[in-house]
């Protein structure tokens, strides 16, 4: 809700990710029926099927109708990784040319959580730029989600964006490829903007819009001379305070007035 008001007052586009728990949570056909009413309103929103770990899992997206399937196999040897992403775009192209299917290359660190303490990026988890150019080839994936020195959730001393790997992985794979940037929660304004320049064109910002959630929720629940009993009541600064954070995003993504 709050984010289809962010989308609807900034005029953009925007991505709602589900992950494997969600999608447990809410039901994939309830997921895809609530996406697409909001399309029906004219919101140029598009569900997405988020880190998902197994081509079994994902091939259930599609049939449910997701518009975007991300299948992860970045855990896996770049043998695996390609196989299984490629079944997974076939599949998904044998259903309908419409499908986006993004792929993982580089090994994401940290959960989408706020910790206070230091993640370390290994120099072996970075995405090599030669090998993006083989995965996009051999797969055939529309997007391609990078590691870069970010990392999920918001840590104590963020690690800086690879601006200059992020331009060469952009320069190894086609033009219609989209770059993704996971795990953008928590990453200074100016290396986003950086990291935008420098090819990024999908931002997920999860952990903040969390964040906006749980504590607003308990700023709600826990009003001194209050005892409210009504969800949609307790809500309403919730939806307010995730529709904030969302707006900033939009604008900081440079994504406003793009439809």
């Amino acid at each position: 809700k709050a984010i289809v008001e962010a989308a609807r007052e900034t005029k953009s586009p925007v991505m709602a990710g589900t992950s494997e728990g969600e999608r447990n949570f809410i039901g994939l056909p309830e997921a895809v029926a609530l996406v697409g009413s909001f399309r029906k309103e004219g919101i140029m929103i598009f569900l997405n099927a988020d880190h998902t770990k197994s081509v079994e899992v994902a091939k259930k997206a599609v049939d449910a109708g997701y518009d975007s399937i991300h299948i992860d196999l970045s855990t896996k040897s770049l043998e695996e990784n390609i196989s299984g992403t490629k079944e997974i775009v076939e599949y998904a192209r044998s259903k309908s040319p419409d499908i986006s299917v993004e792929g993982e290359l580089g090994y994401l660190r940290g959960e989408s959580q706020i910790r206070a303490e230091k993640v370390a990026v290994k120099p072996e988890d970075y995405t090599k730029p030669e090998e993006a150019a083989e995965f996009v080839a051999k797969t055939g994936a529309n997007r391609l989600a990078v590691a870069v020195g970010n990392i999920h959730g918001i840590t104590l001393d963020e690690p800086d964006l690879d601006i200059e790997r992020i331009k060469k992985i952009r320069q190894a794979v086609p033009e219609n490829v989209i770059l993704v940037l996971h795990a953008g929660s928590g990453i200074p304004d100016e290396d986003i903007r950086a990291a935008i320049k420098a090819g990024i064109s999908n931002i997920h910002i999860s952990t903040e819009l969390r964040a906006e959630f749980r504590g607003e929720l308990e700023k709600s629940l826990h009003k001194s001379g209050e005892a409210e009993y009504a969800p949609y009541k307790i809500m309403e600064p919730v939806v307010e305070a995730i529709k904030a954070k969302a707006v900033e995003k939009i604008k900081l993504f440079g994504a406003e007035n793009n439809i």
